[in-house]
């Protein structure tokens, strides 16, 4: 009885841990909420065949992940960009090969030209490349001119004015999309890595086949609803209290008994 309350116990606490989690990146650009995915546990060995004894609750790993889409806010930042509808961009670490998935397109570019992310991460293009966007072109005089304008099309084609009016395509972001992306594992910073529930990720462009647009210029919002969470969190609190007295309670009458 014990052990079934503490798995109770620890369901509450768990839910709670995620409910706060939801709540507290409620400002976060792109972060996607997450929901518990409880399951009853029983014994599988039992003393009479067809019995069920029942242990409680566990939680089951990843959490699971709302996909569904949040607002769009108008930045008027050149290299800020929302994907609208299906689809993530794709990040790598500096010497990593582990590539995380992200709704969060506040991008912008480090002294290389290259694209990244707020947490210093490498955008890629469908071909798994860093995305980069020269600052500058050199002409045939020998000379240089500066970048002057960035535009980024629904399709994702990057195309950018220098200050000679010559304008250059560098690149298109890359974009993927997954069988079951509630299955996704959160890795921090909005960031997520495939796991086996959600299958291999499929590579393409924005706008092509089932891929959602890139919008320039917007950041997609929280897809928290404050309402929801605070009333899950009550009741989340609830069930933790009530599990807290009757462990006590139960605690105190195996005391009485082994007097």
């Amino acid at each position: 009885m014990i052990s079934t309350i503490r798995n109770a116990l620890r369901m509450a606490s768990t839910e709670l841990d995620i409910i706060s989690n939801n709540v507290a990146n409620a400002g976060s650009t792109g972060f996607k909420r997450s929901d518990g995915n409880f399951l009853h546990f029983y014994n599988e060995n039992t003393p009479m065949k067809g019995m069920n004894v029942g242990f409680g609750v566990i939680h089951e790993e990843p959490r699971r992940s709302d996909s569904k889409q949040g607002a769009l806010k108008p930045t008027n930042n050149s290299l800020d960009m929302a994907v609208a509808g299906v689809g993530m961009f794709m990040t790598v670490g500096a010497g990593e090969e582990l590539v995380t998935y992200t709704r969060d397109g506040s991008f912008s570019l480090d002294t290389s030209g290259r694209l990244i992310t707020t947490d210093n991460r490498f955008v890629l293009d469908s071909e798994g490349r860093n995305i980069v966007i020269p600052t500058q072109l050199a002409d045939d005089q020998g000379g240089s001119s500066l970048m002057d304008t960035i535009q980024i099309a629904d399709d994702g084609m990057i195309n950018v004015t220098y200050g000679s009016g010559q304008i250059v395509q560098s690149g298109r972001i890359g974009l993927a999309r997954f069988v079951n992306i509630a299955g996704l594992m959160p890795v921090g910073g909005g960031q997520f890595r495939a796991t086996e529930k959600s299958g291999f990720p499929v590579i393409g462009g924005p706008a092509d086949n089932s891929f959602g647009g890139v919008i320039q210029g917007h950041l997609e919002a929280a897809n928290v609803n404050m309402t929801d969470e605070l009333t899950k969190l009550m009741r989340a609190q609830q069930a933790y209290s009530g599990s807290s007295r009757l462990l006590q309670s139960a605690v105190e009458m195996s005391k009485r008994l082994s007097q």
